[in-house]
């Protein structure tokens, strides 16, 4: 398992993407993943004190109004301060439902609020010129979706027991069904904050570095001894595709001189040193970096 100062030895990689450079630092990295949950949950436990069940009391009004408008059910939200939560819905006819913070949904809030301030910025100033601006836009608008489709679950799931069906039943397969709204704001996040998405690829990249590294020092000894090397070693260390990479490995090969016989590649020995230069650049075999 690599560690933190192994890490730190490896080149940094650049991943470009429209346009903009992101390069991250080790630390950051770090914080993304430790500070990411642990503010989630402490902003979770601020929402559950008791001096935040305004909170409550919004979201439980909110839902009464609509089901009152919408389908004329006589619901009401009622304040009884009896227990850990104070406020129900009763509906007439029906057992009443007692309402806690998980249900003002504010723990999808909390744990996209804690992705968002612990998403490293770029060490790049270009791309991270604007990431305070890109980051409030993404709170915002990542909170405001999530209250208004849980307003929305809470509504369907009370008209639903209003006619007849089991809360059980209703209340966890509606919840869970409504959660494909977190892919909806992983789109607008990548949109607004591609950092996040990339962030984590870099840390793929970085964790994957060194074995890449010891491929290439591999195939530089075999061309030394021998002026030949496995296709399929070729491959992985280039990360070609394996439905094109025979067809990529034959076009480049003709433009440098090389040849493929079988399953190995063969490098003359006068272009073995030329082979190995490439082969040890951060993109090998790019076009336009061959020998002039």
């Amino acid at each position: 398992m690599l560690k933190i100062k192994e890490l730190k030895n490896i080149k940094k990689p650049i991943i470009e993407f429209n346009e903009r450079k992101y390069i991250f630092s080790i630390r950051s990295l770090v914080l993304f993943a430790i500070g990411t949950p642990i503010s989630a949950y402490l902003i979770y436990l601020f929402f559950d004190l008791q001096i935040n069940y305004w909170l409550h009391e919004i979201v439980v009004k909110q839902t009464v109004y609509f089901l009152n408008l919408f389908f004329d059910m006589n619901a009401r939200a009622v304040y009884n301060p009896v227990g850990k939560y104070h406020w129900d819905f009763v509906i007439p006819g029906k057992s009443g439902i007692s309402f806690e913070t998980f249900c003002t949904g504010i723990q999808a809030i909390c744990v996209f609020a804690g992705v968002i301030i612990f998403t490293p910025h770029s060490q790049d100033p270009n791309t991270k010129r604007d990431i305070i601006w890109r980051k409030t836009k993404s709170l915002v608008m990542s909170s405001v979706i999530f209250y208004v489709v849980n307003i929305i679950r809470m509504i369907i799931q009370i008209e639903l027991y209003n006619l007849g069906y089991p809360w059980e039943d209703i209340h966890f397969s509606i919840s869970a069904a409504s959660s494909f709204v977190a892919a909806i704001i992983v789109l607008l996040m990548h949109k607004w904050l591609p950092e996040f998405i990339i962030s984590i690829i870099y840390v793929g990249t970085l964790v994957s570095e060194p074995v890449k590294q010891n491929r290439k020092k591999k195939v530089k000894e075999i061309v030394k001894k021998t002026s030949k090397v496995e296709l399929n070693l070729i491959r992985k260390v280039l990360r070609m595709e394996k439905k094109t990479y025979l067809k990529d490995i034959v076009t480049w090969s003709e433009e440098y001189g090389y040849t493929v016989e079988g399953d190995y590649l063969l490098i003359p020995d006068k272009e073995v040193s030329n082979f190995i230069e490439l082969l040890m650049q951060q993109k090998p075999f790019v076009k336009n970096t061959a020998k002039t």
